[in-house]
């Protein structure tokens, strides 16, 4: 059985000061029916690279919740939900995965990382992604036409893009909803696949962790 490593998002209690790490049972639910082990990261651990090497992890996923900080893509807005910590683990995730050649995807906020990792940015306030669902427009059969769920009110534009990442999927309005990296072994997905069942993002998903 090969073993993914996932990000975590950070919760906090609601009635008094106490940081969680938080994984969203569907993610389980989802690469479990799949045939992946999945293993928690968390974000207080300093021993990222002994999880990846002990543990002897085939793919990473960065997983969605939280926002990226505006700081590093030279965005002025302040937005709620950032946790330094997060940041700095999944940036250390990123760059193991550059190391060691193993395969990463990044969900929803994944993706924005990802995105903003290799020096893109990100759209702030897009409109009618929140709770909708989209038709992707795409040269990949797989992706072409597939109906996608949308949870993000932060979007990726071709303006926004990293360089070293090539648009794979967009939609009607242009906004980018999935992408490869040129060199390393990464794609990023704006929408959840384990909030949804189609069957095209299992096979995309294992055609990108088995290749």
């Amino acid at each position: 059985m090969k073993k993914l490593a996932l990000s975590m998002r950070v919760t906090e209690a609601s009635s008094y000061f106490e940081k969680r790490n938080s994984l969203a049972y569907e993610y389980i639910d989802f690469f479990e029916s799949i045939g992946f082990l999945v293993i928690p990261i968390p974000n207080n651990t300093n021993h990222v690279k002994d999880y990846i090497e002990e543990l002897n992890v085939d793919g990473i996923v960065l997983t969605g919740g939280n926002n990226v900080n505006p700081k590093f893509y030279g965005g002025k807005e302040e937005l709620e939900s950032v946790y330094q910590e997060r940041d700095t683990i999944e940036q250390q995730l990123v760059e193991i995965a550059k190391e060691k050649g193993i395969h990463l995807l990044g969900v929803c906020r994944g993706f924005h990382y990802v995105n903003v990792y290799f020096g893109g940015s990100i759209f702030h306030d897009v409109k009618n992604h929140v709770a909708k669902n989209h038709k992707l427009i795409s040269d990949k059969t797989l992706l072409s036409g597939l109906d996608t769920n949308s949870y993000h009110n932060q979007a990726i534009f071709k303006e926004n893009l990293a360089k070293n990442l090539i648009s794979i999927a967009h939609t009607e309005d242009g906004a980018i909803e999935a992408f490869v990296h040129e060199s390393f072994k990464i794609i990023g997905i704006q929408w959840h696949p384990e909030r949804q069942s189609i069957i095209q993002d299992k096979e995309l998903i294992l055609n990108f962790f088995n290749k």
